[in-house]
């Protein structure tokens, strides 16, 4: 779409393809993320579709993106930046900076009999799960790293004994939230019906870390909480429909 993309643009974009495709009376919900842009076109939009019977008056209409919603959450947990991460991180820039370092770390996974396949990542910062496969993969290198150290005097990021204890715990922690951005971003399969049995796991484990995890788990997870508070109130009660009509879960999980 050529810009400009604010709200009054993306309005007529979507209305135009709507009425071409002359589903315009046959809309129930959109699904957006929380660009402020979107809330305009939405609420135009909805106006313009009312003329036309929309379902139950538009009430439905505008659903949140939950995997957008969960990386928001998760992100603002992330900025209590533990050391460790930003070391595993500057380690990793290190050894791809040059092809000398690149055959340097292959050398040294070789030695610690690691399989070299699986890769070291370097995370980005407008997706959290990336920092969390990114950590994953330092861990599986740890012992890499440890043996790199060893040799090449310039490296000085890698992180301590403790400070490995503390990126497992906190992966550990973050591997829920991973496993429901994956499970909310599925493509072949329908998603609406696993928002409340994800977040519901998400809640209780936040809970839980609050009240009884580690001081940076705790740290991280009261972050979180109140940004998903935020948003938990925000949510449309059409989930709850598409949760009963599971048949895995109907009323009885909702209750």
């Amino acid at each position: 779409m050529p810009p400009p993309h604010d709200g009054i643009a993306l309005f007529e974009k979507l209305h135009y393809f709507l009425t071409k495709w002359k589903i315009q009376n046959r809309i129930f919900s959109i699904t957006l993320d929380n660009a402020s842009a979107n809330n305009v076109s939405v609420e135009f939009l909805i106006n313009q579709l009312n003329l036309c019977g929309a379902l139950c008056k538009g009430e439905f209409f505008h659903i949140r993106c939950c995997a957008h919603v969960v990386n928001l959450i998760v992100q603002e947990g992330l900025k209590e930046v533990d050391i460790s991460i930003l070391k595993v991180r500057e380690s990793i820039k290190y050894v791809k900076g040059s092809q000398a370092r690149k055959q340097k770390i292959l050398e040294c996974v070789k030695q610690s009999y690691l399989d070299s396949k699986k890769g070291l990542r370097q995370d980005v910062p407008t997706r959290w799960n990336s920092t969390f496969i990114m950590l994953d993969s330092a861990i599986y290198y740890k012992r890499t790293f440890q043996h790199l150290e060893l040799l090449d005097s310039n490296f000085k990021t890698c992180p301590s004994n403790p400070e490995w204890d503390r990126l497992e715990s906190i992966c550990k922690f973050l591997a829920p939230f991973y496993e429901i951005t994956c499970a909310f971003s599925g493509t072949k399969y329908p998603t609406s019906n696993m928002f409340f049995p994800c977040v519901s796991t998400a809640y209780a484990a936040l809970k839980h870390e609050r009240a009884y995890g580690i001081e940076y788990i705790r740290n991280i997870a009261t972050r979180m909480l109140v940004k998903f508070e935020k948003y938990w109130f925000d949510f449309c009660d059409i989930l709850a429909i598409a949760v009963i009509l599971d048949p895995m879960y109907k009323f009885t999980f909702v209750e």
